[in-house]
């Protein structure tokens, strides 16, 4: 499921830095346990992309006849985590499972791989991260950008990304506009992604509904919250 570089081809780590402000020590965009809930969302895509797991009726279902790992540590321990009883874990519960722990896991997997750089401790403050390069964000925005003009066309991450960005409001990410003009766009890819899908039989077409489960995991952390 990688390959070698910088840039980051999980959705899971695409997801991370666009939901950080590059520009402001990578502040995250949203409250940490709702981006959390969008990064377990994007492992499971991931695992949609490597056809290592399906959707049906609502419950994450894996290839039982596949154990070779995907090359990821945390994609193999969420994929372990479906894999823990059958017929798998319905999707709003598997997201609540896997979701702690995933912000700090992915954070520490793109130091480690020189993406994003720590900067030194402080006492009181909680430790700030920088992006190394802010062109590997620059690149992971365009391709989403192009992809919603109708630039480029269909791409397993980015329209994934477009569902995740719609379910988690992080339209303002993508520096295109406002939300109100950039959630059509979005919408579009969505809307076409299950038709694609459907062509070639791929579970790429269950991304919707995952983001679906985020945006109600994420729902419900804001009604507890109050």
């Amino acid at each position: 499921m990688r390959r070698p570089g910088l840039d980051p081809i999980l959705v899971r780590e695409q997801l991370f830095l666009l939901a950080h402000d590059e520009t402001r020590q990578m502040r995250p965009r949203l409250h940490v346990p709702a981006l959390a809930a969008g990064l377990a969302g994007a492992t499971v895509m991931d695992l949609l992309i490597a056809q290592r797991v399906t959707v049906e009726s609502g419950a994450v279902v894996p290839d039982w006849y596949r154990r070779e790992t995907t090359g990821d540590p945390v994609t193999d321990d969420v994929l372990a985590l479906i894999m823990q009883k059958a017929p798998g874990p319905a999707l709003p519960a598997l997201i609540r499972a896997a979701a702690p722990g995933l912000y700090e896991r992915t954070t520490g997997a793109l130091v480690h791989r020189g993406v994003i750089v720590a900067g030194p401790p402080r006492r009181w403050r909680k430790r700030e991260f920088e992006i190394a390069q802010e062109s590997v964000v620059v690149r992971v925005r365009a391709k989403i950008g192009y992809r919603v003009e109708g630039r480029d066309g269909p791409s397993a991450d980015a329209d994934c990304l477009c569902a995740l960005l719609a379910a988690l409001g992080l339209h303002g990410a993508l520096l295109r506009g406002t939300r109100s003009e950039v959630d059509p766009l979005l919408q579009h890819v969505i809307r076409e992604l299950p038709h694609r899908a459907r062509i070639n039989n791929h579970p790429i077409g269950q991304a919707p509904a995952v983001a679906d489960a985020v945006r109600t995991v994420v729902q419900d952390l804001a009604t507890s919250a109050m």
